[in-house]
């Protein structure tokens, strides 16, 4: 009983923490478990959850993460893991961490650093690692994507193959998620970079690459195809605008549709159906409002040209990371839509229709991991989240029987 509550009181400690940007933080739903022995190479913190599709429980495979950001795998079942201040991380399936060398130099301050990691899709042939991060020169910084390739644990051949346009000063709101899309391009997410001005309905094409998307070949070049190209005072690399800063991404399994979310101000989290050419709004249109007292909204709710969210969430979840469950593990989600919430400290599942419409959400573990940073799909057909705080942890979540003890 004594232990039990000591972990009630930390889990209600860690909800003190707000999102990257302010919100409603949670207290705690259910105590951790005892941790106990996995045959899985870790510990359960979590013994069972019984949610409305599915019973699991919670495996840590990781501990002391600093301020982890991102999860992929290598085909050989390792995992890379980014950590913010500049570190990238092998861990074997032992939870063994090995740190790389070669890493670039990254800005790591306030939520700038070393974000996403993914490894590419042709690895096998190619051998690359993509890569975002944050950079300063000169007393301003943005998103830079690069590509690696791993040799005897360093990052070799390494390659800046896009930067954000502007840099500009804030060291706030760089994104950044990479996808690749169905037909082989490389899609990143890039931070408004505190700009309010920036994208408004009045400007009908986007002439800097800040609060967009970005559609890129492999090699950082721009595909002929992109919606501005030949267009003038128009960057031809940005597939999309208007966005604020999204720190999720992913691709629909069977449509091949880009997803995103994105923090709103105070208020006003978005997921978004992300098309070629469409204007998102920000900052001349939101569901949120300022953090100063007394509370204005930021534009309308809706113009002329701009794409409205598939949802919005106010309060906000401060929502990160991303990903549609496509394993074996847990057939009643297939397809579903999952989201980490950093600020509400909580897993979402999300239900879309052939409509692409939400027609049903869940909250998952709420309190009992800490600020969910990201939400990832292993080759093993579990889902893994990441949590992002000075001692975080890499779980995932495996099927547990009906008929199983609890």
């Amino acid at each position: 009983m004594i232990r039990l509550l000591i972990l009630l009181l930390a889990v209600s400690l860690s909800a003190c923490g707000s999102g990257d940007d302010p919100g409603d933080t949670a207290s705690s739903a259910v105590a951790a478990a005892e941790s106990v022995s996995s045959p899985a190479d870790g510990k359960v913190v979590v013994d069972r959850v019984e949610s409305e599709d599915a019973t699991f429980r919670v495996v840590q495979l990781a501990e002391s993460l600093e301020h982890a950001w991102a999860v992929d795998w290598l085909p050989d079942g390792r995992m890379l893991v980014t950590e913010r201040p500049g570190q990238m991380l092998i861990i074997d399936e032992s939870g063994s961490k090995t740190a790389l060398s070669g890493v670039p130099e990254v800005w790591a301050e306030n939520q700038g650093g070393l974000l996403d990691v993914r490894v590419a899709p042709d690895y096998d042939t190619s051998g690359w690692i993509y890569f975002s991060y944050s950079k300063k020169e000169n007393g301003k910084g943005g998103t830079v994507v690069s590509r690696a390739k791993l040799q005897n644990g360093s990052l070799t051949d390494v390659q800046e193959i896009y930067r954000q346009t502007p840099f500009l000063e804030p060291d706030y709101h760089f994104g950044s998620r990479i996808a690749f899309s169905q037909d082989g391009k490389l899609i990143v997410t890039l931070g408004e970079r505190g700009q309010r001005r920036e994208r408004t309905v009045k400007i009908p094409t986007p002439s800097t690459s800040v609060g967009t998307t970005v559609r890129l070949n492999m090699d950082g070049s721009v595909p002929d195809d992109n919606p501005f190209v030949g267009q003038d005072d128009a960057r031809p690399e940005v597939f999309s605008y208007g966005h604020r800063n999204q720190q999720g991404m992913a691709i629909h399994p069977g449509t091949g549709d880009i997803w995103q979310h994105e923090h709103g101000p105070h208020g006003g989290d978005e997921l978004n159906l992300v098309e070629a050419g469409n204007n998102y709004g920000w900052s001349a249109v939101s569901y949120g409002d300022t953090y100063t007292t007394p509370r204005e909204d930021i534009g309308g709710t809706e113009a002329p040209g701009v794409t409205e969210p598939v949802k919005y969430w106010d309060p906000s979840p401060a929502l990160s990371g991303m990903t549609f469950y496509t394993g074996d593990a847990f057939p009643n989600w297939e397809n579903d839509l999952f989201m980490g919430a950093l600020a509400q400290l909580k897993l979402i599942r999300v239900e879309l229709n052939d409509d692409n419409e939400v027609t049903h959400q869940e909250e998952l573990l709420r309190g009992e991991l800490g600020r969910i940073r990201d939400v990832a799909m292993g080759p093993d057909g579990y889902l893994y989240v990441l949590t992002d705080a000075p001692n975080g942890g890499l779980y995932r979540l495996e099927p547990v029987s009906d008929s199983a003890e609890s």
